[in-house]
């Protein structure tokens, strides 16, 4: 149980990672559809390439987790994703968390560890 945990709390932190390397990409940009501006914004945008390696390292992840573990008990447990999600807007973005919002990571949480005893 602390295994399949550990490695979920692994995979979910590197999709969650990947959003906020997306914002760090996007921050700024005024976005347009020309062919120079994507190569120039967003193909040799640091931030969003490093954005793309770790949603594909998360995917290939959670493959082997699929195959690994059973759906039934991995599958709710993306939902710590929104945890790292939250903290990342509070810490890294300075955004506002309200007490219904750590309420609800707290539900999240108690959840979590719910599904993962089964």
């Amino acid at each position: 149980m602390i295994t399949m945990i550990l490695l979920m709390l692994l995979q979910t932190a590197m999709l969650a990672f990947s959003q906020v390397a997306l914002k760090l990409g996007m921050e700024g940009m005024k976005w347009e559809w020309s062919w120079s501006f994507i190569w120039n914004h967003v193909i040799l945008n640091a931030w969003l390439m490093i954005a793309v390696v770790l949603m594909i390292g998360a995917n290939l992840f959670w493959l082997w987790m699929l195959h690994k573990y059973p759906l039934s008990q991995v599958y709710p447990l993306t939902s710590l994703g929104f945890i790292f999600g939250m903290l990342s807007g509070w810490l890294i973005f300075h955004e506002q968390v309200g007490f219904l919002q750590w309420f609800g990571v707290m539900l999240v949480i108690i959840g979590c560890i719910c599904i993962a005893r089964v």
